[in-house]
């Protein structure tokens, strides 16, 4: 019964210390956020003209959808 808890008790302080060292800080959230704000700008900027047209459309068509099914 010892050898099981401390199998349990070894395996719960590896996670525990997995967790913590993954866990991002608040530097590291900001960070994060900086990155995929700079992927969007760039993608946004990939786009040609008739892309960003398409995916008005596209913007268009989803709302009208969502617009006949509230209506029913």
């Amino acid at each position: 019964m010892i050898k099981q808890l401390g199998w349990l008790i070894g395996l719960s302080a590896g996670l525990l210390m997995v967790s913590v060292l993954t866990f991002p800080g608040k530097e590291n959230h900001q960070r994060y956020i900086e990155k995929q704000l700079e992927k969007i700008e760039v993608e946004r900027q990939i786009l040609t003209e008739k892309e960003l047209k398409l995916k008005e459309m596209a913007i268009q068509k989803e709302w009208e959808e969502v617009d006949n099914d509230n209506n029913k």
